[in-house]
């Protein structure tokens, strides 16, 4: 019962701070626990915020706003530097120069610390879900039957923002949809803003995220009403990420799932046809990530950099300034080997030299947009053409229709100025397809993950900082990010990972 009330206090305070919107949102209110007993949404400041389409256009701005920057911005990295670098960390394209004990070598290390001060996973779990009650606060408001096309927007990327989170949170915390599809524990699941006494929301499986993922996609798709940039949701984000996440559930190449690989196909396959998305080649390609997704064709949703200073820049390249200290997570040896001669993504690799280790003299480039310091501006790719023709060609090949799936390789080669490879089929021609995942999405969130949702062993071949070379198994309990310890303390009906 204890904890029940602490929990109940917690999540009210969890509630207040989620309503302290930045002034392009919520605005500000007093929040205190005997108005809350009465009130414990702040109805009447609710009523002010939704009682026009342009509250709602606000509100969801300052969802935008907590997706980039986050809530625990006392450990001085925002929510989508955590994103990025929790994925690169658990892969192999990375080298750590770093041999200290701190919230980065908690994750490159695999050793998932459940403490707050150890690791990210208090920071990240805390602004997931903090982001989570606005988009149901959102949500909640928007009436049945609802006309009005500025309300329907924001709902429709309401719904995107909630199944990109919930999306990214599971991929952390439950094990890959292959093993025992989905039936192990994810994520709480918590889809409305009702509150009652000693709420203490369970984990849901993974089977149960990821439809809820699906369901919040395809019900966004039909209500998007306005023409934004790619720094905003639209139906082609819904349809790519739907893309995504069918593969994800689509099994290992040698025990496919012919259904979840036949939607990867179809919501891939109508991005390439049907938006209006090109990709960039020739000099503009190796310029690609010097410029931000407003001024390419090939972004189809991206964190827009003017929400954010990103910090990940100074974790893959030492910033200008010698004061800095940074620039300890490189492109591993092992990644590099994979870049033939001619290949024009070598050019997102440039020499920056890491006081102490000359040997790693190359760095990852990918955001360092507008700054040559501390941080970046850089807009985080989430979703771009390049990675729907590899979904669509993983899709294919899994369904065995290897013509099609090497016409889409061939694809990401050419634009990349290597040879087209012919007669290339079933394992091989999905080796290399992983192959050009690897290269072609390095550094922006995809690491790891394509290991373990097809059954692939993580393989360092490299020692790194005070790490030796590692094979991590996919069916290896420490792939998952552990509860932080004042969720498991404060939720008796939580479940930690093992």
């Amino acid at each position: 019962m204890m904890k029940n009330m602490q929990y109940k206090s917690r999540l009210l305070r969890t509630i207040c701070g989620a309503l302290l919107m930045t002034s392009t949102s919520f605005g500000l209110l007093s929040c205190n626990k005997e108005l809350d007993k009465l009130r414990p949404h702040n109805v009447i400041f609710e009523e002010k915020q939704f009682d026009t389409p342009a509250g709602y256009s606000k509100a969801v701005l300052g969802i935008y706003s907590l997706i980039s920057t986050g809530s625990e911005a006392s450990i001085g990295v925002g929510y989508t530097d955590m994103q990025i670098f929790l994925s690169e960390a658990k892969g192999n394209t990375i080298r750590a120069n770093d041999a200290q004990i701190n919230r980065n070598t908690d994750a490159f290390d695999y050793i998932n610390s459940s403490n707050r001060d150890l690791s990210y996973t208090y920071a990240y779990w805390r602004s997931s879900y903090n982001a989570l009650l606005h988009i149901n606060k959102v949500l909640a408001h928007v009436k049945e039957g609802e006309s009005n096309p500025v309300i329907l927007q924001a709902k429709a990327e309401s719904l995107f923002l909630r199944a990109y989170i919930y999306f990214n949170l599971v991929r952390l915390y439950g094990k890959p949809f292959y093993q025992g599809k989905g039936n192990a524990l994810g994520v709480m699941l918590v889809v409305n803003d009702e509150f009652a006494p000693g709420l203490a929301p369970k984990r849901a499986t993974v089977a149960e995220v990821y439809e809820q993922v699906m369901a919040d996609l395809r019900n966004a798709i039909p209500l998007f009403k306005q023409k934004k940039t790619s720094s905003y949701a639209s139906s082609m984000a819904a349809e790519a990420l739907l893309s995504r996440v069918a593969l994800y559930r689509g099994g290992t190449f040698s025990s496919p799932d012919k259904d979840a690989n036949q939607l990867a196909f179809e919501h891939a396959d109508k991005v390439i046809r049907q938006g209006d998305f090109q990709l960039v080649g020739g000099d503009a390609f190796k310029t690609y990530y010097d410029t931000d997704n407003l001024k390419n064709t090939e972004d189809i949703f991206a964190i827009n950099g003017e929400f954010m200073n990103g910090i990940i820049a100074n974790f893959l390249k030492m910033p200008a300034q010698i004061n800095y200290s940074g620039g300890l997570y490189r492109p591993s040896p092992y990644f590099l080997s994979l870049l033939e001669a001619k290949d024009a993504r070598r050019a997102f690799y440039v020499e920056n030299v890491t006081p102490g280790f000359p040997e790693d003299h190359l760095a990852c480039n990918k955001y360092n947009i507008g700054y040559a310091s501390l941080y970046s501006r850089s807009p985080y790719r989430y979703l771009r053409l390049g990675e729907m023709y590899l979904n669509r060609a993983e899709a294919l090949v899994k369904l065995g229709r290897d013509t099609e799936a090497l016409a889409d390789v061939n694809r990401i080669r050419r634009r990349a100025g290597l040879d087209e490879i012919q007669n290339l089929a079933g394992e091989a021609l999905f080796k290399e397809i992983m192959k050009q995942r690897k290269i072609e999405l390095a550094f922006e969130g995809h690491a790891s993950y394509d290991e373990f949702r097809n059954g692939l062993s993580m393989e360092r071949n490299y020692d790194s900082g005070k790490s030796s070379a590692m094979t991590v198994l996919p069916t290896d309990t420490k792939i998952l990010m552990k509860i932080p310890d004042e969720e498991m303390a404060n939720n008796p009906n939580l479940e930690q990972n093992p």
